[in-house]
């Protein structure tokens, strides 16, 4: 039986109210947009002044406490919202732990995998990411109690869960949605789309997931002038194009370098982030293809040696991460995945949409990825979701919790990263905090803790010897082992069960 269906040969070109005229109470939009980078500024303004109500959001990410979500928040027009990241909007956070709407967290890959699903028509699919986690096991603040205190008063279901080839899933389902709001940086008449720099992002799987697409865009031209290899999103998904009058490009966070220096200043510059960015770098080698998450990975760039030739890759969208830009280099529409402005690399650079990106990471298709993690335990394993009553950023490798106390967790504190194990953990230890279980492992501080760079022993009542550089010293060359003597170039790690350094060459074994 032949199926027919209403010709569309053009989309609507209208003002931000006429292209909104139909989005009613209750409606579900996916938000495109990467931070700042790529988001439909004008369209959220416009939707905030129209006042509609019992909104479900799909984003990346919730930024914009003045310009963004947080309006929207702030207002009451917010039922539910589905994203990966709350953390630098301190209006949406504010309404969201006074209960005023709900919230479903999902892995970032997994949420653009989700749009991916809608635009393709599948109703659900497997992933091992989650699987043993709070994700899969119905563990997630969902909504919270009234009055600020941050108690939960709803969690998330339980995922269904599946065995493949001998490796558990979760069954994750496809998030169709009413409408997308957009941001391009051209547009034709017949709505094919072209962005600039990192702003496909989260642009393209949006677009494909909704029923109506309004895209905001720089630029139109008439159909026929864009040259067809440069069409990122084809017109079929586009339904309604608007072009404000006034074109506002940001950036979240501009970080800028200096004239002769690699590494840039910033927002966000610790001493403590830069010590562990600098130890992170040590486990990069020649040859490689990587990549640097949110958070602290994006200052490991600044500690890569020139001699050593990488390929840096951002979830955002951007393989070749080049150098923090000069001043008069800064292009709000080139960041990377922690929303700071960066450049592309010299020697080849390429742009896609984050669906592809993460496709490169969860594919293995990448030599190392660099994590950003709320906690991590002595054993590798990851908290990145939340601390009950805490409002804590995923920006360190390991943070402080909000009392102060060492962030480095033994295997029996709280666990919610699953059961893979990341055994090479460079971590923010300013304070000591002795483990008393079996199989933990010293770890570099890096002479700024209170061991005084003397380093921690079974003489501390710790079962592991932490290495420490004397205070002053370089931190990419710690002091000499204490097991053996030997000073490796690299980080010096004393494991409790092999008695060695993690280098190039083991220590002799000692007796206990």
């Amino acid at each position: 039986m032949l199926r027919r269906s209403l010709l569309r040969f053009k989309p609507t070109i209208a003002t931000a109210a006429e292209a909104l005229h139909d989005v009613t109470d209750g409606a579900t939009i996916a938000l495109g947009g990467f931070g700042f980078c790529g988001f439909p500024f004008e369209l959220l303004e416009e939707l905030n002044k129209k006042g509609t109500k019992q909104l479900t959001l799909i984003a990346g990410t919730t930024s914009g406490p003045d310009n963004g979500t947080g309006p929207l928040a702030r207002d009451g027009q917010i039922a539910k919202v589905i994203t990966s990241y709350v953390g630098e909007n301190p209006l949406f956070t504010k309404h969201l732990f006074n209960g005023e709407f709900a919230i479903e967290f999902c892995p970032m890959g997994t949420l653009v995998d989700r749009l991916r699903a809608a635009g393709a028509g599948l109703p659900a699919f497997y992933t091992p990411t989650g699987y043993g986690t709070a994700v899969a096991e119905g563990r997630l603040p969902v909504r919270f109690v009234a009055g600020g205190s941050m108690r939960v008063a709803e969690y998330s279901q339980p995922r269904e869960t599946r065995q493949f080839n001998g490796r558990w899933c979760t069954l994750e389902t496809a998030l169709p949605a009413d409408f997308a709001f957009v941001r391009a940086w051209k547009a034709d008449t017949r709505g094919n789309l072209v962005f600039r720099g990192t702003t496909q992002n989260f642009n393209l799987a949006s677009a494909k997931a909704a029923k109506v697409c309004i895209a905001e865009v720089e630029e139109i031209v008439e159909g026929g002038e864009l040259d067809p290899k440069t069409v990122h999103l084809p017109g079929v998904y586009v339904h309604r194009l608007v072009r404000p009058p006034n074109i506002r490009r940001a950036a979240e966070f501009v970080v800028e370098r200096r004239p002769g220096f690699s590494s840039g200043t910033g927002k966000n510059a610790h001493a403590s982030r830069n010590l562990i960015a600098r130890r992170a770098a040590l486990e990069i080698k020649d040859g490689m293809t990587l990549n640097l998450g949110i958070g602290i990975p994006n200052l490991v760039a600044s500690y890569i040696p020139p001699e050593v030739d990488v390929v840096l890759q951002g979830e955002n969208g951007l393989l070749g991460i080049g150098p923090y830009p000069l001043p008069e280099e800064v292009d709000p529409d080139v960041t990377n995945a922690g929303k700071q402005t960066v450049t592309m690399s010299r020697s080849g650079a390429s742009l896609f949409d984050s669906a592809e990106s993460f496709g490169m990471i969860r594919g293995g298709h990448l030599d190392l990825t660099m994590l950003g993690a709320l906690e991590v335990s002595s054993n590798g394993d990851i908290a990145s979701w939340w601390v009950p009553g805490k409002v804590l950023k995923v920006q360190r490798a390991v943070v402080h919790a909000g009392d102060g106390a060492a962030g480095g967790l033994c295997v029996c504190a709280r666990v919610e990263g699953g059961y893979a194990r990341q055994p090479r953990v460079p971590r923010d230890d300013t304070k000591l905090q002795p483990c008393v279980c079996e199989g933990c492992e010293g770890v570099h501080c890096g002479g700024g803790g209170d061991c005084g760079g003397r380093g921690a022993g079974p003489e501390d009542g710790a079962p592991a010897r932490r290495v420490c550089a004397p205070p002053g010293a370089p931190s990419e060359h710690p002091a000499s082992c204490r097991v053996c003597g030997g000073a490796p170039a690299r980080l010096l790690l004393w494991n409790r069960q092999e008695r060695a350094c993690e280098s190039q060459s083991h220590c002799p074994p000692r007796s206990p």
